[in-house]
């Protein structure tokens, strides 16, 4: 890394290693998370609910995580608004997907998952970018999306604002149906994974504001050096991990029950 400070506008041209391991890591744990689900869910298996049961208080960490890192490369990347929109294509296939294996009896529909949520940050990340880049001190970004997480991560419990100081939505709003992208939702809802704008975008923003230290080569140098090459080679194929996983756990299991029943 030269640590030369990258023009204005201009995605730094060093590939941090790191980032893609911490990604990695991240897949890696939404990987066995989601077998474990599949497990519970679609197999029955009291063994796959014990174990989803014991991680899921866990599951927002490494999906946390998996959201920062995104929007660290945000900054890194030569265009939101292309990424953005490939990946809302591929987060709506999803939707049609799951919503029509409805009809062979599995509930597994997928409204508004994390790619959903990930697909909007990123075209919003292409409209304000420019403007994010001017902020001097990245710090003021982080500390601002930590005091709007907070803020707003009681949505679904229908109040904004903190303990001491927070704001009832009207009735109005919470019986709206289509509010689902933002973390209201009427009973009944459903979706197999769900990752509202409200708060985890200022999760992915608070991952761009650390990105502007990247774009101005202030990112340390041991952070361009690759140590765990598997999971740097997960982390730069996270989306086509995260497409296939789910059907090759699906078959991989299905494959199990059938030679444990066919020997039994």
């Amino acid at each position: 890394m030269t640590g030369m400070q990258e023009p204005a506008g201009q995605p730094a041209k060093t590939r941090y290693h790191l980032l893609d391991e911490i990604r990695g890591f991240a897949v890696v744990c939404m990987v066995f998370y989601h077998g474990f689900y599949t497990l519970a869910s679609l197999f029955h298996s009291a063994a796959g609910s014990a174990l989803l049961a014991f991680f899921t208080p866990a599951e927002p960490y490494f999906a946390g995580l998996f959201i920062l890192i995104s929007g660290i490369a945000s900054q890194l990347t030569h265009s939101n608004l292309i990424r953005g929109l490939k990946l809302l294509g591929v987060s709506l296939a999803f939707t049609l997907v799951t919503w029509a294996l409805g009809f062979v009896g599995m509930n597994v529909v997928i409204w508004f998952g994390i790619l959903h949520m990930l697909a909007v940050c990123m075209l919003l990340a292409a409209a304000v970018n420019r403007p994010l880049r001017k902020l001097k001190y990245p710090v003021v970004g982080i500390l601002i999306c930590l005091v709007l997480f907070l803020a707003t991560m009681h949505i679904r419990e229908g109040w904004l604002g903190f303990p001491f100081l927070r704001w009832e939505l009207p009735a109005a709003v919470m019986e709206c149906k289509w509010l689902f992208p933002l973390g209201v939702i009427t009973p009944g809802y459903y979706s197999a994974d769900y990752f509202p704008l409200f708060p985890w975008m200022f999760v992915f923003f608070a991952g761009a504001s650390i990105g502007l230290w990247a774009v101005r080569g202030k990112f340390p140098a041991f952070m361009a050096k690759s140590r765990v090459r598997p999971l740097a080679f997960v982390g730069r194929h996270a989306l086509l991990i995260y497409i296939l996983h789910q059907p090759v756990l699906y078959g991989l299991f299905s494959l199990v029950q059938w030679i444990i029943q066919a020997v039994s």
